[in-house]
C-alpha cells in the first residue's frame, strides 16, 4: 500500500469495526464471535486505493448492520434489560440514550479539537496604518 491517506483511513476502518463490535453484542457469545469477525476482516489484504477503500468501508458497514439484526433477534433475558457493566441493568432505551450521550460528547469534542487546531487560520490578517 502506497497511498498514506488510504493506509491511515484503513487502520481507522478496522478500529472503529473493532470498537463497533463491542458496542452492538449484548452477550459473551456474540463479543466473541463479532471480535473474531473484526480481526478477520482487519487481517485481510489492505485496499491500495481509496476506491478500494469505499468497498471495503461498505463491507464494514454490512458486517455492522448483520450484528446488529442478530442482536435484534436475541430477546434479553430479564424482562427487556440488558446487561450493562459493574453489575448493573440497564434497559435498552437507557442503553440506547447512554451511547447517544457518548456519541454526542465525541462529536462535541472532535468539533472543539477541529476548532482549535484552526484557531490560527482564523484569525484576521493583522492590520496598522503602515500597510495603508
Amino acid at each position: 500500500m502506497n497511498d498514506p491517506f488510504v493506509k491511515s483511513q484503513w487502520q481507522i476502518l478496522c478500529e472503529d469495526l473493532r470498537r463497533c463490535a463491542r458496542a452492538i453484542a449484548v452477550s459473551e457469545e456474540d463479543a466473541e464471535e463479532f471480535a473474531r469477525q473484526s480481526e478477520t476482516f482487519a487481517n485481510q489484504e489492505p485496499p491500495d486505493r481509496y476506491p478500494g477503500l469505499l468497498r471495503k468501508t461498505a463491507e464494514a458497514a454490512e458486517l455492522a448492520v448483520q450484528w446488529q439484526q442478530q442482536r435484534g433477534e436475541e430477546t434479553p433475558t430479564d424482562a427487556g434489560t440488558l446487561p450493562a457493566q459493574a453489575g448493573t441493568e440497564q434497559t435498552h432505551a437507557e442503553a440506547v440514550q447512554t451511547h447517544a450521550e457518548a456519541v454526542h460528547a465525541h462529536e462535541e469534542e472532535m468539533i472543539d479539537e477541529a476548532s482549535d487546531e484552526s484557531f490560527p487560520a482564523s484569525d484576521p490578517p493583522s492590520f496598522s496604518h503602515a500597510h495603508a
